[in-house]
């Protein structure tokens, strides 16, 4: 036990980082990390865990996609019925916003590929799926991610 909690004392930093990155705005990074630990400690702890932190991410992914799975259904059910939610969405400032525009999945991708410098085929393992997939779904992200920027520098250079 000693040992589960000095892992998962040691995989909590980059655990976060990578919550905050997949996770919807509204999202609590940490809360997705505890999930993610309480859902290891259910199954027995880190005994049998070939790569912890691959694993961790994938759980916080699921869980992140879950969440915003959630939401958006809350959020169509509130419409359903002429109802609004109650708070607003989280601004952020435009970079970050047109990265939030990107799904759970290719958000992941392009963290542990551009940040954590890890290579596209554990990227693609970490996120579930194939190299070749993963490839096509960071193609994509970063070709839609530099349309939205490229767009939003265009109406930027309209107003002034």
């Amino acid at each position: 036990m000693a040992t589960d909690e000095t892992a998962l004392a040691a995989l909590y930093s980059p655990l976060r980082r990578f919550a905050a990155v997949v996770a919807d705005a509204r999202a609590d990074p940490d809360d997705l990390v505890q999930e993610s630990f309480a859902r290891v400690f259910a199954r027995g702890g880190l005994d049998g865990i070939d790569d912890p932190l691959a694993y961790l991410r994938r759980v916080v992914l699921n869980l992140a996609h879950n969440e915003r799975r959630r939401s958006q259904a809350a959020q169509r059910a509130l419409a359903r019925h002429g109802a609004t939610a109650e708070s607003e969405p989280v601004a952020y400032p435009s970079d970050l916003a047109e990265l939030l525009r990107l799904d759970a999945r290719s958000r992941a991708l392009l963290y542990l590929t551009e940040l954590e410098r890890a290579s596209i085929a554990e990227a693609a393992e970490i996120v579930g799926c194939s190299e070749g997939a993963a490839r096509m779904q960071l193609s994509r992200a970063r070709r839609r991610l530099r349309d939205l920027l490229e767009r939003e520098d265009d109406d930027d250079a309209r107003t002034h």
